[in-house]
């Protein structure tokens, strides 16, 4: 069977949130919310017995160890490979940080992955918030319930959760803390409210604060 490529008009990649005045939506000397746009989101759910071989596929096509454990997350700096879900990867990049033409990371992984799993592309469905500061892990406190202390939640790891009352994962990038937020499309607005309400208190702060 030919394997079917994105239409053209699917590239484009559309922000589901308000348009915002400049790139943030919360800049306080301690806390910073932005919205990571224009990502490519691929899943792949790899076959029954062939979880390995498919995140060893991943590995080589992308040149990043594809984590097999869960709640684990592996990136260069520009790419992400997350755990998703058993026997599933989230795949995400921004094209344009890559270098990569639009569609191209989702031809690498199919190529990539051939018969042992399946690769869907999500990049419409989601959104993805960067949360980042000194104060981001009292924001995530608010919104809840992981143990997001260091002791129990560091940089590469993720997990499946729920955030402000919504299904999201959470992603901690570096030990700033920085922590990607990913939701579904639908959701996307309430989800910034939320997460940008529960900034609010540390709007007065300097940095040295």
């Amino acid at each position: 069977m030919a394997k079917k490529q994105p239409d053209k008009q699917d590239l484009v990649r559309v922000s589901p949130l308000l348009p915002n005045e400049g790139d943030h939506i919360i800049d306080y000397a301690r806390v910073h919310l932005v919205e990571r746009k224009a990502l490519s989101a691929i899943q792949v759910l790899s076959f029954t017995g062939k979880h390995d071989k498919a995140a060893k596929a991943i590995g080589k096509a992308l040149g990043i160890d594809c984590p097999i454990e869960p709640g684990h997350c592996r990136s260069d700096g520009k790419t992400q490979i997350f755990w998703n879900g058993p026997n599933s990867w989230m795949v995400v990049a921004s094209d344009v940080e890559c270098g990569r033409a639009a569609g191209e990371l989702f031809a690498t992984l199919q190529d990539a992955v051939s018969n042992l799993g399946a690769v869907v592309d999500q990049s419409h469905g989601r959104c993805v918030l960067r949360l980042s500061g000194a104060r981001a892990r009292e924001v995530m406190a608010k919104n809840t319930a992981v143990d997001l202390h260091p002791r129990a939640f560091g940089a590469g790891q993720c997990a499946l959760t729920s955030i402000a009352h919504m299904n999201a994962t959470i992603v901690q990038v570096d030990d700033t803390p920085t922590y990607d937020l990913f939701v579904i499309r639908s959701l996307a607005r309430s989800f910034a409210h939320a997460i940008e309400h529960a900034c609010h208190e540390f709007a007065e702060e300097t940095a040295a604060g």
